[in-house]
Parts: C-alpha cells; structure tokens; sequence
C-alpha cells in the first residue's frame, strides 16, 4: 500500500483519533477544521490546523505543509514506512505492503475482512496423550552440540529446555512438554547423514521398540517454559522448530514468548491453547521459504501462511506477519537464525494484518 492509498483510507474519525494517539490537545473543530498544538514538532502553541476537506495538515510556527503521515514522523521520529504501519495498528487497518496486498505479487489480505467467525467453532479432534515417566532421560547425557551454539544456542537455553544427547544414535535429545510441565513426547534431532537421508533431521526418539511420540498439533513447543511471560504480555511468537524457541530465549531470556508450531500449519487445538491464554496479538515468524519477493515461491508461501495460520486466527486476535524484504535471511532460514539485530529489523517492519473483531 503506497502513502496515498492509505491516506484515502483514513477518515476524518481515523485522523482524530492518530492525533489523541500522539498526544495532541483538540483546541477547536468544526465541519472545515480540527485545530491542536503542534505535535508535529513537539511545540505547545495551538496553530496545527487539518483542514478535512483536503485531508491536509499546516503547520503555522514551524513545519508547514503536512500530511498525516508527515506528523507522526515527525512527532515519533519514525521514517516514512514505520509511520505507516504505527498508523495501520492504530486504526487497524490492513497494511498491503511488500506483497502481501493489491498487488501483483503475492495474494492479498482482503479475505479476512470478509471472514466471519462461526458462532460454533469446528470440532477439534483430540488425540490421547501419554505422559512419559521422566525418568527415560537418565540414559541421555548432558553434551551440548557446537553446531546448535553456532547458529546461536546458548548451553543456559539448552540446559533451562532440558536438551541433552544420545551417544549410541548420535541425535540430540529435545523432550516436549505440555502446559502442566508433564512430559509428553521426545524428539531426536539426527547429525549423521545418513540417518537424515533416511528418517529426515527430526523425528520421535525409539529405543528398544518403543517409540516416544506424541501429537505434535496438540502442543507448542516452549509453552511449559515461557506460559508466564505469555500470560502477562498477551502476545506470542510462532516459530516453526524448536531451535527457534531455543535461539531467542538465549537472546531474550524470561523475557521470551516464543513458541514453535513444530511444522509450519496451525492446527484448531493450538489456535484453542492461545485463546484460553489469553494472547491477543500474534507475530507468524516461520522460515524463508522463497528467494525473492516478487517469485512464484512468494506467492505460494504467502498463501499458505494465509489459509494455514492467519485464516484461523484472525477473527480472534490480531496478527503480525515477519516478511523479509531487505533479503535479511537466507532461503529457508527462520527469522531468528542470525541473530539478535536481524531479528529485531525484522519485528521492527513486521507487517500488520489486523483483525476482524
């Protein structure tokens, strides 16, 4: 969405209500004007006119000429694209930008503004869980990869999430946990090449004939470690493994909410675990699955985020997508995969999709 478009898009209750957000006095209005301080510039004296029938700011002591969008950069300090989509959040608006709007690229948003929540939900189908006895990870030992600290894993984060390894099949060891803390499920991440080519990087750990499994789509990853944080920002981080949840709670410790989907689909029992808690926004961080924006890739991509997670989530909760448009990232690498800096550029341009409620 280009400046202009969403300028059209802003009323007259829109531009008021930005302004309150930013901190402005409503001194005078009528059908032609709303006066207020200059927040443009952060002055107090009462000569910031916006003339509603040209949608139009002018500032009498200092600035001039202006328009919505020209106030917040210059009450926040924000450049032109962070200014737009601080505006979008406010008046929730859809922000169509880099693809994922009217454009050729990629499919846009406009479903949702059409997709009305059922008064009945969909049966969630529930799969029996096993809680496994804890004890099964005494055979493991307490070695940490140098692969996994290279891409950016502390032995803190491995050790608070209980990671260990298993020296006979040469995996590392990622047990899951539900909200109650109970085991629930053992994970093996493979090093040899072979067992890659054969079971894939990650796959339920066996031994002895018994496989330690569980349905991934009844659980995220993270949830027994980060449920608090969660429960008091109201807002979570969708990661697609668990290597994500690992790599930010060694960048952010407590201070995490990020979780992993352990795929990249949003099943009805997760989307259910995030209403009851309580999440009200919800940032979709799953890997680069395209090498350029404007490629066919792109647009599949964007669509399967579309059907597969913002479709059920969006009448419930706000969301936010992370959208590599500096080629930040490398193709299929997870926005958390170098590091902090890049992963708060990232958070920083994070493209608001909105809500239907």
């Amino acid at each position: 969405m280009t400046a202009q478009e969403l300028k059209n898009k802003l009323t007259d209750v829109d531009t008021k209500k930005i302004l309150e957000s930013l901190g402005a006095t409503i001194y005078h209005e009528d059908d032609n004007i709303i006066i207020t301080d200059t927040i443009c510039h952060q002055g107090e004296s009462h000569k910031l006119y916006y003339y509603k029938d040209t949608k139009s700011f002018y500032c009498y002591t200092n600035c001039g000429a202006l328009d919505i969008i020209g106030v917040v950069c210059g009450n926040r300090g924000y450049t032109l694209p962070e200014a737009m989509n601080w505006i979008c959040i406010q008046c929730n608006v859809d922000n169509s930008q880099y693809g994922f709007g009217k454009t050729d690229i990629i499919s846009d948003w406009d479903f949702i503004n059409g997709y009305q929540k059922s008064k009945q939900k969909a049966e969630t189908i529930v799969k029996p869980i096993t809680e496994y006895n804890p004890s099964i990870l005494n055979i493991f030992q307490p070695w940490y990869s140098q692969d996994w600290m290279k891409d950016g894993i502390s032995i803190k984060s491995m050790q608070k999430y209980n990671i260990q390894f298993c020296t006979l099949q040469q995996r590392i060891i990622i047990p899951h946990y539900d909200i109650a803390n109970k085991l629930i499920g053992i994970r093996g991440r493979a090093l040899l090449d072979s067992d890659i080519e054969m079971f894939g990087k990650y796959s339920p750990f066996q031994i002895q004939g018994k496989i330690y499994k569980h349905p991934l789509s009844q659980n995220l990853y993270g949830i027994n470690k980060n449920l608090a944080t969660i429960k008091k920002k109201q807002k979570v981080m969708l990661v697609e493994a668990e290597k994500g949840v690992l790599q930010a709670d060694t960048m952010f410790g407590e201070n995490s909410f990020t979780l992993a989907l352990c795929g990249c689909v949003l099943n009805p029992y997760q989307r259910d675990l995030l209403i009851m808690l309580g999440v009200k926004e919800v940032i979709i961080s799953l890997d680069k699955q395209y090498q350029t924006l404007d490629s066919e890739e792109a647009k599949k991509w964007a669509n399967h985020i579309i059907e597969k997670i913002i479709k059920p989530l969006s009448p419930y909760m706000a969301v936010y997508v992370l959208w590599d448009t500096e080629n930040l990232l490398g193709y299929k690498d997870s926005p958390t995969d170098h590091g902090k800096d890049v992963l708060l550029k990232l958070m920083k341009n994070k493209i608001y999709v909105g809500s239907t409620e």
